[in-house]
């Protein structure tokens, strides 16, 4: 007999779509937003948090077990916005180990015009995955963004980055440091008052040979059950076009939670 945790997680998300609808106005969704990990809010933001919770596992021809922590934490302060996130997966197959990664992600950047659309700032990115044979991999990077789109109540915002940086890794037992060129983008949309959609990419490319590059990407739906509880499902996908040997390029994952904000 199959036990699947992720299926029973799927029918708060139906019930709570079904149950909000659209309304005539973003009201309740700023109250619901200003807690939600998303760049672009007002001056008077406190600092705000959120812990994500995924998990599904199997018993019976095949046992398997899947788990995934986020915590992420943003603020903005006049000008000025932070967003910072760690990630931890881990799985296992017929008690083999399938995953096991770390990520982590900080950025702060300043709004350097009037209409506050255009924008500076720095990152830092981290990586731990066994399975990959990544021991360790850091880049740190500059760059200058742009919103194409940035509604006053922030219900709509399309962005986009780009700079450079500095990588630092030891892959397949082997270290090296390089320049990287970076390329970021974020999208964020509140569909109702209650539910948006989300997602981002960042690549990173070598200076010196350009077709070796690093992409993570994210992207899902968070729909809010309480002030302080939502349900998200998303997908991630990491890809590195030169992985270390024996290796595939590729890692794709689907995962649905339930997130805490505090």
């Amino acid at each position: 007999m199959k036990f699947t945790l992720a299926l029973f997680l799927t029918v708060p998300l139906q019930a709570a779509i079904t149950s909000i609808g659209a309304t005539n106005t973003l009201d309740v969704a700023r109250k619901f937003q200003d807690r939600v990990a998303v760049p672009g809010h007002d001056d008077n933001q406190k600092w705000t948090s959120s812990f994500d919770l995924g998990a599904s596992m199997t018993r019976g021809n095949t046992d398997t077990l899947f788990i995934t922590a986020s915590l992420t934490i943003d603020k903005d302060f006049g000008k000025n916005e932070f967003f910072g996130n760690a990630t931890y997966a881990y799985g296992e197959d017929n008690s083999s180990v399938t995953e096991d990664t770390l990520l982590l992600t900080a950025s702060l950047s300043r709004l350097i015009t009037e209409d506050n659309l255009w924008y500076f700032g720095g990152r830092v990115d981290g990586l731990h995955d066994d399975l990959a044979d990544i021991e360790f991999r850091y880049t740190l990077s500059s760059f200058l963004g742009h919103y194409f789109i940035k509604r006053p109540d922030d219900s709509l915002t399309v962005s986009m980055e780009a700079g450079l940086g500095l990588n630092t890794e030891s892959q397949g037992g082997t270290d090296e440091t390089f320049g990287v060129y970076y390329l970021g983008q974020r999208f964020n949309y509140w569909i109702t008052d209650f539910t948006r959609l989300y997602q981002g990419v960042a690549i990173f490319s070598e200076m010196q040979e350009v077709d070796a590059f690093v992409t993570v990407a994210e992207a899902g739906i968070e729909t809010f059950l309480s002030d302080s509880l939502s349900f998200k499902a998303y997908l991630q996908d990491r890809y590195d076009s030169v992985p270390a040997s024996g290796r595939k390029k590729n890692d794709l994952r689907i995962v649905t939670g339930l997130s805490y904000k505090f």
